[in-house]
């Protein structure tokens, strides 16, 4: 619902307030006393004219105040800040408005001003829409003020002052991260009461919490970015949050080992991101289910409920691959990125239990080459694997299999006898790809479904005419006809006819955009 809207909902009321003006018109020239007797004090009052008549007027609205500030919430928070500024009703709603959030787009910052005018005009108009609000009923602030030094803006904890109240659900606080030098006001939290705080987002600041915040009883979503914190300070900070269900933390290089208390037993998912320093991370959480983890290379300690686990980095596993099937025994999802080489190590059958595996292999420098056959070896060690999805890296040119006339490598004695669904996106006429190609096809009774996608083609291509398809490299667009050739010749030949085979390729606009 918009202003508009709001401003149709006035003029019906309007009309049907002059209607029943009209009726009280007609009865008062008939019986005027019983009427006001009847009515006693109201909205709707009488006066004296010059010429006898009396005529009624209106004083304000006759809906409740509370079904007015309800309606107001529903408004998108820029149109409700124009509102109340064209009717007192509005600013009387506007004081209690419950969900506001500021950014450079928000208040209409964009990239034409320098840094010192993005900072005075965020500033001043933050402090024009706070300064009419009671802080009543505010149940969620978002401040980002990115861009620019936070030092910039000195009235932070002015706003902070306002928005932190016992009513307050979802906090939000995004400063630039180039420079974390805004210290955040703790006391403001320690000194507050109640426990209605969710969520909490803190990117680019100093948090320095020295005692445990009552107020984070009932947090459940934790987020830190880019925040100056050691690793004492967030332990009092993590014994705070006794039902926290997801916590998120990236690029905070104070701290070099995280652990996770045992009494957060409601942590189902914890994200790690960016941590240069830290090398261990050890969790007590019962519960824990979900686990990502973006750092480069640490030691993981994890109990056995683990089901998910996301390691992005290619170097993650470089010492884990005889860590992973003794800690977590319980993983039935995998995503991981790797490098592959001849030598890759075997693993050893203790992935009993994963159901979904994704590896996306990234791109080497030359002369090395990528040996897509050594994944076999993934394969084999999850007997339970249902689907296998492989995301891989640009070919190489020597790497080709119309480079290499000699035979195919076969791996005998692997089975794969659960697995059902198999996609390779950036398929290329590499080998050893379509080695592991020829090897599923060969070994995996229970397959339903195999698709091989040349160029990326499921984000790429758009079902749209008027909307553009994303650009391919010159290197994919010489090497997806060697691909399609490639599957003609080695794979098409060899498909079961049980298994739907899809093979995807850039449509005739890609290769326009490109």
């Amino acid at each position: 619902m918009g202003v508009l809207a709001l401003g149709r909902l006035i003029s019906v009321q309007r009309e049907r307030r002059r209607q029943r003006q009209r009726r009280r018109r007609t009865q008062a020239r008939d019986d005027p006393v019983p009427l006001l007797a009847k009515r006693g004090r109201s909205s709707w009052q009488q006066d004296d004219r010059s010429e006898g008549r009396k005529r009624v007027k209106y004083s304000g609205p006759d809906i409740p105040q509370k079904i007015w500030r309800h309606i107001i919430s529903l408004v998108p928070m820029q149109d409700a800040a124009r509102a109340a500024c064209v009717s007192h009703a509005f600013l009387r709603c506007w004081r209690f408005y419950p969900n506001i959030g500021f950014s450079n787009l928000t208040v209409g910052c964009n990239g034409v001003l320098t840094k010192a005018e993005t900072s005075r005009k965020f500033a001043s108009k933050v402090n024009q829409v706070l300064k009419n609000h009671s802080g009543i009923g505010l149940k969620t602030i978002k401040l980002e003020f990115l861009g620019h030094n936070s030092s910039d803006c000195s009235s932070l904890n002015s706003w902070l002052r306002v928005a932190i109240t016992s009513e307050l659900e979802e906090l939000s606080l995004m400063l630039s991260s180039e420079v974390a030098t805004y210290r955040f006001p703790c006391s403001l939290l320690s000194g507050l009461r109640g426990n209605s705080i969710r969520y909490v987002h803190l990117s680019g600041c100093v948090f320095r919490p020295v005692v445990r915040l009552s107020c984070f009883k009932s947090l459940m979503n934790l987020r830190l970015y880019h925040v100056r914190i050691s690793e004492d300070e967030l332990g009092c900070l993590l014994s705070s949050c006794s039902a926290l269900e997801l916590f998120s933390f990236g690029y905070c290089n104070e701290i070099t080992c995280l652990k996770i208390p045992d009494m957060l037993q409601r942590l189902n998912d914890l994200q790690v991101v960016g941590c240069n320093a830290l090398r261990v991370v050890e969790s007590k959480a019962l519960n824990l289910s979900s686990f990502y983890f973006g750092g480069k290379r640490g030691q993981i300690s994890h109990g056995e409920q683990l089901k998910n686990l996301t390691m992005p980095h290619p170097r993650a596993l470089d010492n884990a691959h005889a860590m992973l099937p003794t800690t977590m025994p319980n993983l039935e999802t995998l995503d991981i990125s790797l490098r592959l080489k001849t030598d890759t190590p075997m693993m050893h059958s203790q992935f009993l239990r994963i159901k979904y595996l994704r590896i996306t292999v990234d791109v080497y420098s030359f002369p090395h080459i990528n040996d897509y056959i050594s994944l076999v070896p993934f394969l084999d060690a999850s007997p339970c694997l249902e689907s296998f999805y492989l995301q891989v890296a640009e070919p190489m040119e020597h790497d080709s299999i119309f480079r290499d006339p000699s035979p195919l490598r076969r791996m005998p004695g692997h089975r794969h006898d659960k697995l059902k669904s198999v996609k390779i996106i950036g398929f290329n006429s590499a080998k050893s790809l379509i080695e592991l190609t020829v090897h599923i096809i060969e070994n995996a009774g229970s397959l339903e479904s195999l698709t091989l996608d040349t160029a990326d083609c499921s984000l790429g291509c758009s079902d749209s005419e008027t909307e553009r398809c994303s650009t391919l490299g010159q290197s994919t667009l010489m090497e997806v006809p060697r691909a399609l050739f490639a599957i003609r010749r080695y794979v098409e030949g060899i498909v079961p006819s049980t298994v739907k085979l899809d093979v995807l390729e850039p449509c005739a606009r890609c290769c326009n955009a490109s």
